[in-house]
């Protein structure tokens, strides 16, 4: 049964980022938008709209203040992680200001989050233990950029990480699988 629920929701999750849902989130990360501006900015039809907007609430990808939509801090997450992965997404405020604090923000919450969900799990969690696991993990970040160094897709000049030629023609799958 657990197992069963578990499937349910994700799979409902990747049903929500489809097409209509992107947009929606694109949409609503330039501003915060009343229903009718959404559907007017969106074109999507009114039946479709609603439905997509309830299941992005649903998630906690979108709330509704008054009468502006909004991203929650989860909704931004998702958008953030999409405009890295699909920079045809272009309109969305985190397209252009994707930056290194932007990306800290971005890893922090998927650490939070993971967080939660192993408190949720194990019911307890040794804060200052996770911490230091955390720090020690973050070390291999390092080691990750220098093997990619050595082999030619990245140059390194102090602090700044710099990507190549040869790194930039990768797909995403391709460096993943690296």
């Amino acid at each position: 049964m657990v197992g069963e629920e578990r499937e349910d929701t994700i799979g409902e999750f990747v049903k929500i980022l489809k097409r209509n849902a992107l947009r929606i989130l694109t949409a609503l990360g330039e501003e915060d938008l009343k229903w009718k501006d959404l559907q007017n900015k969106t074109k999507i039809p009114v039946a479709t709209l609603n439905r997509s907007l309830s299941r992005l609430r649903d998630f906690h990808l979108v709330s509704k203040e008054g009468d502006l939509y909004r991203l929650t801090w989860a909704g931004k997450l998702i958008l953030d992680g999409l405009t890295l992965l699909d920079p045809s997404l272009k309109g969305s405020r985190y397209s252009e200001e994707i930056d290194e604090g932007t990306l800290a923000r971005d890893v922090v919450l998927v650490a939070l989050i993971m967080l939660l969900a192993g408190l949720k799990r194990m019911g307890r969690i040794d804060i200052e233990e996770f911490e230091e696991s955390l720090n020690k993990e973050r070390k291999i970040i390092r080691e990750i950029i220098k093997g990619f160094k050595e082999e030619g897709l990245l140059t390194i000049n102090g602090n700044i990480v710099e990507s190549t030629e040869r790194f930039k023609e990768l797909s995403l799958k391709e460096i993943l699988s690296l």
